[in-house]
């Protein structure tokens, strides 16, 4: 049999090993939480520093609209099989022939634009009726080519013909910015847009423009009007906002307090705040365009940051 005093050292030996363990592990977490608050403080006395440095930023978005333009059809004088010289949308001038039906010449009234082609919307496509409301814009399809050897009934229509000179307007939605919404804003406004990505800029004339939400609807007068877009009434380009210069820097670097945008500027020892004028650029970066100079240290972290003393050694 087993003396008892064995039982008893060998619980005293389990209990002293508990006791050595649970003071380890406090001693431990002890450590480690005087190293955190110590690290906590160190950050404070010595935070990561950023250099302001000179940008351009340009904000660029796709345009998808419609196109607007005045147009009347011409019709067909009499019964007859329908000939004409081009399926081209083309430049005519005043009486020129544009088609004709068993030998009777079709002539336009005006100089213009001719394409004997049609798409449906032809007295149904204007502006009061597109530009009101916010919401999709109607179906259309693209014109389609009348064939050449048709048989036609007087007062048939022969084709399109677009006066010339007008301007060519465009219908369009776009996503709201900062930077959009000031153009826009402006009195006598225009918008840069660029048709291919290497193009070059073109400045669009803002006719009319509507908000909603981070919506914005704009009727815009485009400084070019070519024969082709009619075969077309879409219109598709990039629109150019934003030709700003100033200083990128990390979203971590602006704080908003009481609606105001700060930065904390390091100046020798100290920490100055400094009110900043600017906008979100992206999801991780903030433009600045008044309160910061190129070569400004600034802190990384200024929501981490109070005005004072730090050290930078």
């Amino acid at each position: 049999m087993e003396p008892e005093g064995g039982n008893t050292r060998e619980e005293n030996g389990l209990f002293g090993r508990l006791v050595y363990y649970t003071a380890f592990l406090l001693i431990f977490v002890g450590v480690a939480k005087l190293y955190l608050i110590w690290l906590e403080n160190y950050r404070l006395l010595h935070p990561e520093i950023i250099e302001a440095v000179a940008v351009g930023y340009i904000e660029e978005q796709p345009l998808d609209g419609i196109l607007l333009w005045d147009e009347q059809l011409v019709y067909a004088p009499r019964d007859g099989v329908l000939t004409y010289l081009s399926p081209l949308p083309r430049r005519v001038s005043k009486g020129e022939v544009v088609a004709a039906l068993d030998g009777a010449s079709v002539r336009v009234p005006t100089p213009g634009y001719f394409f004997p082609a049609l798409d449906g919307q032809e007295g149904h496509w204007v502006y009061s009726r597109l530009w009101p409301e916010f919401a999709p814009f109607p179906f259309f399809r693209s014109a389609v080519l009348l064939e050449n050897g048709t048989q036609l009934r007087k007062g048939a229509p022969v084709g399109k013909l677009v006066p010339q000179p007008q301007f060519l307007r465009c219908i369009a939605y776009l996503d709201c910015s900062p930077s959009i919404e000031r153009s826009l804003q402006r009195k006598n406004a225009t918008i840069k847009i660029r048709m291919e990505p290497d193009g070059k800029d073109r400045g669009a004339e803002v006719v009319a423009v509507k908000f909603s939400g981070q919506k914005i609807k704009v009727c815009l007068r485009l400084p070019f009007f070519p024969a082709s877009v009619l075969y077309s009434r879409a219109f598709s380009c990039r629109v150019i906002t934003g030709d700003l210069q100033g200083v990128m820097v990390p979203d971590t670097a602006v704080v908003t307090r009481d609606g105001r945008n700060l930065v904390f500027v390091v100046q020798g020892s100290r920490v100055l705040s400094q009110d900043v004028e600017g906008f979100p650029a992206d999801e991780k970066h903030f433009f600045i365009t008044k309160g910061v100079m190129p070569g400004n240290k600034l802190i990384l972290h200024a929501d981490k940051t109070l005005s004072g003393v730090i050290r930078l050694w």
